[in-house]
């Protein structure tokens, strides 16, 4: 066999070879990172395979958050699939509620999020600190009063707001201070802050 026909069969081979082959690093990092990320601290620029679900909680790769900005330990994160995230240094982030264009912000030191189809509230090192059997909360005011409702539903618009249900108001332990019902006398009392 000539030494042409030898290199060229020994391509053939490798060829029918290597999509057998393990997949090379890069692929691997897909698979432990399959999620995409967006950079809100430069223009949403979008980076392949920075997350992955864990539970209700996700976890965005250390190489990424080295490249983040942080305040007060945490910083915001967008991951394509999930929505916006607050995330921690060691890559522990939770998803939130959106407001704005951006993750709901903390108010009184807790932020909301979802948790079995209701709402709860995490402090900032992402515990949850109080879970809710309510459907839809505003944040706590300066009285450490949120508002919630039992049975309200989103009016389908973007931005959009809720509508129908029984309101009421809680404080930071989750205990009842306005009675949920009809009409507006808890969101008066709850937009009317000292």
């Amino acid at each position: 066999m000539s030494g042409a026909a030898f290199g060229i069969r020994v391509a053939l081979i490798a060829t029918a070879v290597l999509p057998s082959l393990p997949l090379p690093a890069r692929n691997a990092e897909a698979a432990t990172f399959p999620l995409a990320c967006r950079n809100v601290h430069a223009d949403l620029d979008r980076y392949a395979h920075c997350a992955r679900r864990d539970g209700v909680m996700v976890r965005i790769d250390p190489a990424y958050l080295a490249r983040m900005r942080f305040h007060g330990g945490l910083t915001e994160i967008v991951v394509d699939g999930v929505g916006w995230l607050w995330a921690r240094r060691d890559g522990l982030a939770l998803p939130v509620f959106i407001l704005d264009n951006g993750p709901d912000p903390f108010a009184s030191g807790l932020v909301r999020a979802w948790h079995v189809g209701k709402v709860a509230f995490y402090d900032r090192r992402l515990r949850r600190v109080l879970t809710t059997a309510y459907d839809w909360s505003f944040p706590f005011n300066a009285r450490g009063e949120a508002l919630v409702c039992q049975g309200c539903r989103s009016d389908g618009r973007v931005p959009s707001s809720m509508v129908g249900g029984l309101w009421g108001l809680i404080d930071r332990s989750g205990r009842i201070t306005m009675p949920l019902g009809e009409g507006g006398q808890a969101s008066d009392r709850y937009l009317n802050q000292p």
